[in-house]
């Protein structure tokens, strides 16, 4: 058995198909870069009122290769957009410039008196894009 085993190990890269590379040949990881997945929505909670003009929402997003995280926030009425805020063309209102994967974000920005909805999609450092909350939560200023 033993001779069998030399006989067959030293068979040479012509003959055998899963020959090792030469080592000047580097190894590459070729795994793709996968999207953030879609954030938690935790304040306002679903049909809240507040009081006053301004509002703070919290939410966290988790990437599943941990790349860094900014965020995209549309503010709706009656199902349309009327605001954007996208972390990457304006960091005013966000905590941070960027968060790290499950890092929780605290977003504040005013707004008049109305009912509103809210969605967030996280986009990592890499720009794949995550899709948004589902459903949207409503809130209402008063």
């Amino acid at each position: 058995v033993g001779a069998l085993l030399l006989a067959l190990g030293c068979s040479g890269a012509k003959d055998n198909p899963v020959a090792p590379m030469s080592s000047d040949q580097p190894l590459v990881s070729r795994q793709q870069n996968r999207p953030p997945n879609a954030p938690y929505l935790w304040f306002p909670w679903n049909g809240w009122t507040i009081v006053g003009g301004k509002v703070t929402f919290f939410f966290v997003a988790t990437d599943p290769d941990n790349d860094m995280l900014k965020y995209r926030l549309e503010v709706l009425q009656s199902g349309n957009v009327i605001r954007v805020y996208d972390q990457r063309e304006n960091s005013q209102g966000w905590s941070k410039p960027a968060y790290r994967s499950g890092e929780w974000v605290r977003f504040t920005i005013s707004l008049p008196v109305g009912d509103y909805e809210w969605r967030v999609k996280a986009i990592d450092d890499k720009n794949a894009e995550g899709p948004f909350n589902n459903p949207n939560h409503s809130f209402k200023m008063r």
